[in-house]
C-alpha cells in the first residue's frame, strides 16, 4: 500500500491530472528498503546452528541458506558484506580457544585489543568468515576497494547465492565438564571497516552500517 508525506493511505495517484480513485490495498508502494532496511535484513536468509561437546572440545556447526532473496547476498555494491561470529564461553565468561575452523579475515578490521576491539566492529582474527565480493584496483592494488567505477579485477567471491548453502565448523578447546555458552551472530556490514574509520561513519552494530541479521545462542553442558 502505498502513503503519502503525512503516512494516509494514496487512493489517487494522480489527482486532478486524470487519476482514478482506486481501493488503496490495490495501489502498490514503489518503496525500495534496500541495505539500510533492518526488517529486510534479518528475513534474508535462514541460519542454524547446533554445539555439542565431543571430549575435551566444543564443535559448532553453522548453516546458511539463502532461500528468501532470488539473488547473492550480499549483493549490489562490492563494499558490502557479511560477517559471521562464533563465540563460546565457560561459566566465568572467559572466550575458548579456537582449535580449528576460520577466522575473519583482515577486512574484518583490525583495532587495539585494549580498547576492547570486538566490541567496537574490529572482527579481525575472530571465530568466523565473512562473505565478499573482492576486487582489486589494478593501478593501486588497494583491496579490499568498492570502486568499481576503476579498472579492477576479480581477487574472490565466496557471497551466498540464491538458494546455496554454506556450512562451516568451529572447534573450541574446552574443559571435559562444565557449562559452555555459545553465540552465534551474522552481522552485514555497508563498507569496509578501514573505509568508515577514515569517513568517520558509524559502525556500531545497529546502526546504519552494521545490522544484526541472525543471532542465536546455544548452551552446551
Amino acid at each position: 500500500m502505498e502513503r503519502g508525506g503525512d503516512g494516509s493511505a494514496i487512493t489517487n495517484v494522480a489527482p486532478g491530472k486524470g487519476g482514478v480513485e482506486r481501493d488503496p490495498q490495490t495501489i502498490h508502494a514503489h518503496t525500495f528498503p534496500g541495505a539500510a532496511n533492518n526488517e529486510l535484513l534479518q528475513n534474508s536468509l535462514t541460519m542454524k546452528t547446533s554445539a555439542l561437546r565431543e571430549g575435551s572440545c566444543i564443535l559448532v556447526t553453522v548453516s546458511l541458506t539463502n532461500d528468501k532473496t532470488g539473488h547473492h547476498i550480499p549483493t549490489d555494491s562490492p563494499l558490502r558484506y557479511m560477517i559471521l561470529l562464533v563465540e563460546a564461553k565457560d561459566t566465568l565468561g572467559n572466550s575458548l580457544d579456537l582449535v580449528e575452523g576460520e577466522i575473519v579475515p583482515q577486512w574484518g578490521g583490525v583495532g587495539d585489543w585494549r580498547q576492547e576491539a570486538a566490541s567496537k566492529g574490529y572482527y579481525a582474527g575472530l571465530p568466523g568468515k565473512a562473505f565478499a565480493k573482492i576486487l582489486v584496483e589494478m593501478w593501486t592494488e588497494i583491496t579490499p576497494t568498492g570502486a568499481y567505477w576503476n579498472p579492477t579485477r576479480l581477487v574472490s567471491d565466496n557471497r551466498l547465492a540464491a538458494f546455496a548453502t554454506d556450512v562451516s565448523q568451529y572447534t573450541f578447546s574446552a574443559q571435559p565438564q562444565g557449562e559452555v555458552l555459545v553465540k552465534v551472530r551474522l552481522i552485514y556490514r555497508r563498507a569496509y571497516r578501514a573505509l568508515a574509520d577514515q569517513k568517520a561513519w558509524q559502525i556500531a552494530t545497529g546502526g546504519r552500517l552494521d545490522i544484526l541479521m541472525e543471532e542465536e545462542e546455544l548452551q552446551v553442558n
